[in-house]
């Protein structure tokens, strides 16, 4: 029995310092890949100063195409958004953005409107994006603040990486294992953070039913985001994406708003209630541009 437990032992240990070994060579691999947008930030952008960047969720990844605003206005941009995340994770990533000694003038905070005013904040589907960053404070302090079963693992993978890179297995493990081949692969968006959802029939129809949408944009990371700006001379614009059947209605609030959740009134547009298509994007970039020049090129 005892020389049954002491192989067993010797088995655990030797399967736990595989594992840990496993996952810190997962991490340091997407830490020098462009997979996720956090690595791709640190490895692939080498511009260090840009005229805006985009941060935001779904809505901020497919609605807005940097290479139409920048062609357009003779600028130059970055789309930092990232897919199932909220306005904290936006937070997340503008703290990652100083933090590799980027530069911006205006940041363009395109969340998912909803998130505007989430009251209750909690870990998001894709915040473990940022996991191969975990050992940096701002990182570490982001996950250790929420409550829950995933932050918990992510928070504590700062010194035991098997616990996120086991849980998250399917978004790490084998993503490491394919940037040790190809280390500049990106996770469905291009070489400026853009991404497109196709169009798969076209309904030509007008939009006529459209309800109110109130935004008060009552999150307290919005907040944060509008604190950390300021506090880098940075000018914050919140940007509301067209929706397919409502309209947000915003009263006063203390910085800049382009609201285009009605600037699309044809279903053709719409690749579902709040995301667009490809032919939503084009005209959606344009009609950013054309309000954005305002604000970029104010005497002219």
């Amino acid at each position: 029995m005892t020389l049954f437990l002491k192989k067993f032992g010797i088995l655990f240990l030797g399967f736990i310092c595989l594992a840990t070994a496993l996952s810190f060579g997962s991490l340091w691999a997407l830490r020098q890949s462009s997979f996720y947008k956090p690595s791709f930030l640190a490895n692939a952008v080498d511009e260090s100063k840009f005229d805006y960047v985009i941060l935001g969720a779904s809505n901020g990844l497919t609605t807005l195409n940097t290479k139409v605003i920048d062609s357009v206005l003779a600028i130059d941009g970055i789309n930092l958004s990232m897919d199932d995340t909220a306005v904290s994770s936006q937070y997340l990533m503008l703290q990652h953005f100083l933090a590799e000694g980027k530069q911006t003038k205006y940041c363009i905070l395109a969340s998912s409107p909803s998130s505007f005013d989430f009251k209750r904040n909690a870990i998001n589907d894709n915040d473990y994006r940022f996991l191969m960053y975990a050992n940096r404070s701002y990182v570490s302090d982001y996950y250790k603040q929420f409550s829950g079963k995933r932050a918990s693992l992510l928070y504590h993978s700062k010194w035991m990486p098997t616990l996120g890179v086991s849980y998250y297995n399917a978004e790490l493990f084998f993503p490491s294992m394919m940037s040790l081949v190809r280390p500049n692969k990106r996770n469905r968006f291009d070489e400026k953070g853009n991404y497109t959802y196709p169009v798969f029939q076209i309904e030509d129809e007008l939009i006529t039913d459209i309800e109110e949408m109130p935004i008060a944009f009552s999150n307290a990371y919005v907040k944060k985001i509008k604190g950390l700006c300021d506090a880098n001379g940075i000018t914050l614009i919140c940007y509301i994406s067209p929706i397919k059947t409502k309209y947000a209605t915003i009263n006063s609030v203390p910085f800049n708003v382009i609201n285009h959740s009605n600037g699309l009134n044809n279903m053709k547009y719409f690749h579902d209630e709040i995301h667009v298509n490809t032919l939503g994007r084009e005209a959606s970039s344009l009609n950013f541009a054309n309000d954005f020049e305002a604000y970029i090129k104010p005497s002219e």
